[in-house]
């Protein structure tokens, strides 16, 4: 979003470029966001921008302290491991399913396509959101296969917050290529059929919050609530 001299902003389009620069961690977790900062940045009025700040703080992304300001919320893995509680929930159903499945090659073979596109991913500007594009594509497999591919749409909005840990979290090309080897270990045991196996790799892959919050918690605990 590049706003020009001139050009009227709504506040809608404010909270929403915010709301991106949040997630991707342009402004990190206890950074100050000041009105007037914002009203010079996006050529708005104190007005507008308050009502983009005001859905900010509806989302949990922001908090607001008088006398002192707005400031970007913690990470709290708390409600995080309760939104991924009710991801892996879902997806674990939709592996059930899919276990039973007489099509299971079918879906195999997209979730291995996926996992391959990922792997051949040359380093570069976009690398990170390429890279996600494609894991939202091997997440959805899942649920598309079973008919839900709508299903995460009931948790979009604090699915933010996710999202969020999740590029705080994945901040490595060594990460990513851990989780590559996860898609394709996930991908392995359900061609074998072994439903067991299958259930352990997704919930390994999904169980981010207890693997990794504590270390980097005791590393950059500035970040988190």
């Amino acid at each position: 979003m590049n706003p020009q001299h001139g050009t009227m902003v709504t506040s809608e389009e404010i909270y929403g470029d915010l709301c991106r620069k949040i997630e991707y961690l342009e402004y990190m977790p206890g950074d100050r966001l000041s009105e007037n900062e914002l009203c010079s940045i996006y050529h708005a009025t104190r007005h507008v921008v308050r009502n983009a700040l005001t859905g900010l703080k509806q989302r949990r992304l922001i908090d607001v302290f008088p006398q002192r300001g707005s400031y970007v919320s913690l990470i709290d893995m708390d409600y995080i491991s309760d939104i991924l509680y009710m991801r892996e929930a879902v997806e674990q159903e939709a592996l059930s399913r899919i276990m039973t499945m007489e099509e299971r090659d079918a879906v195999v073979l997209r979730l291995q396509q996926a996992a391959k596109a990922q792997r051949n991913l040359t380093s570069g500007p976009n690398y990170s959101q390429e890279f996600y594009v494609l894991d939202n594509i091997y997440h959805q497999t899942l649920l598309s296969a079973v008919g839900k591919a709508n299903v995460m749409n009931l948790i979009r909005e604090p699915y933010i917050h996710v999202r969020r840990w999740r590029n705080y979290e994945i901040r490595t090309e060594e990460r990513m290529k851990e989780i590559i080897v996860e898609h394709e270990k996930l991908a392995a045991a359900i061609e074998q059929g072994d439903a067991q196996a299958a259930r352990e790799c997704l919930h390994l892959h999904l169980d981010t919050v207890s693997r990794y919050s504590k270390p980097l918690k005791e590393k950059e605990a500035e970040y988190f609530v």
